[in-house]
């Protein structure tokens, strides 16, 4: 089997959160996996130059500096809930999700990420965190049931 960078959100983790209406991040194999919205952007279509809409679902791609530029985007867009890893010591982390971000669920288990042919791979050295933009998806990520830490970064 070769070996890939591709990792796929498992579908529980976005069916928890409810629909969304555009994932920027995909990919064909992960949609089929996974269905995290009504429309995809895949790599070739560039989901950081086209035009984003409705309620988002992020899982960006975690190299640098692509996750800066994804995230400065959901910033601006402000709608919708993003999965990355829990680097609380990244400049993103704290120039980017702490500055705009409504509310943070940093999550108890390890998020084992899916591979194209659809099996789990092992658990990840890092843990992962939720990132809700918008209070309507901050009231969602609160009332969420994966065990974590939900902490409201807006207090309104």
């Amino acid at each position: 089997m070769a070996i890939s960078d591709e990792w796929y959100t498992p579908p529980e983790i976005i069916r928890s959160l409810g629909e969304f209406d555009l994932d920027p991040a995909s990919c064909k194999e992960a949609y089929d996996l996974n269905h995290s919205a009504k429309e995809i952007y895949t790599k070739e279509d560039n989901g950081l130059v086209l035009p984003w809409h409705g309620r988002i679902w992020l899982n960006p791609p975690y190299s640098n500096p692509l996750i800066q530029r994804f995230l400065e985007k959901m910033s601006l867009h402000n709608k919708g809930i993003a999965l990355t890893f829990s680097k609380i010591e990244a400049k993103w982390f704290h120039d980017i999700v702490l500055a705009h971000a409504t509310a943070i669920k940093f999550l108890y288990d390890r998020v084992r990420f899916l591979r194209a042919d659809g099996t789990r791979g092992l658990q990840p050295r890092n843990g992962s965190m939720l990132i809700a933009y918008g209070n309507e998806d901050a009231e969602i990520l609160s009332a969420n049931t994966i065990k974590g830490k939900f902490i409201n970064l807006k207090n309104n």
